[in-house]
């Protein structure tokens, strides 16, 4: 009979992170890693639908106020703020991203109970670094809207933002050289940032407008997206 070890379990570990890493270098250095951002082209979301989630992400964001986190618009979201002032219509989710060195300030047990105590599910994704929130309360019935915070971290060195989540971990630190981590500069965030209207609200978006969709979007940030059969008035 095989003996199952320690020992044996370890060296399993080890070569799985080493195949992993290395698939992933792979993917790196002969560009087989897509770099572009995407996002769906069909009006497949109801205007009750949108109404619900510009709702749930009024809550999220009062509650960020309420912890004196610093939230901004990012990704799909910030698109939605600058091309029509409101959510895209054909998007599923919204963002804020959120920085870590604020939310290590807090008691993440004291944090999320108070998303619980307001009727939110939330809960965090460490591979991508990610805190996904749903409202418990929700009128739709199956794929209910939902907020993604997505977690930066400061790189000194760099002068960088980047993502966090462990899968990001294994891989090399440098922008650079690993486009996953999303990289933003330090001045994007610095001074008083500017409040602009999505929907009915006014929220933070970083410096200089579309400045940080060149980082997020690099090869496609300044083409407009037409989608059939949409309304975008």
């Amino acid at each position: 009979m095989l003996r199952f070890s320690l020992y044996r379990l370890v060296v399993i570990m080890c070569v799985g992170i080493i195949l992993y890493t290395t698939v992933r270098w792979w993917q790196i250095i002969f560009g087989q890693e897509s770099t572009v951002q995407q996002f769906q082209h069909t009006c497949n979301m109801t205007e009750k639908y949108r109404h619900e989630l510009e709702r749930l992400f009024e809550r999220v964001h009062r509650l960020l106020v309420q912890h004196k986190l610093t939230h901004f618009l990012c990704y799909g979201t910030l698109w939605g703020q600058i091309r029509m002032g409101k959510m895209l219509p054909w998007r599923e989710k919204a963002e804020f991203c959120v920085l870590n060195d604020e939310l290590m300030h807090h008691e993440e047990a004291r944090f999320i109970r108070n998303f619980y105590a307001s009727d939110l599910h939330i809960s965090y994704l460490h591979s991508e670094g990610i805190y996904r929130i749903f409202a418990t309360d929700s009128v739709t019935m199956i794929a209910p809207p939902y907020v993604e915070l997505i977690v930066f971290q400061l790189d000194v060195a760099q002068g960088m933002y980047k993502r966090v989540g462990w899968k990001r971990r294994l891989l090399p630190p440098h922008c650079d050289w690993t486009p996953s981590l999303d990289c933003f500069p330090v001045n994007l965030l610095q001074g008083t940032l500017p409040k602009r209207p999505l929907g009915r609200m006014f929220y933070t978006v970083p410096m200089g407008g579309i400045e940080l969709q060149k980082y997020h979007y690099r090869d496609n940030w300044w083409k407009d997206v037409k989608v059939h059969n949409c309304n975008l008035n």
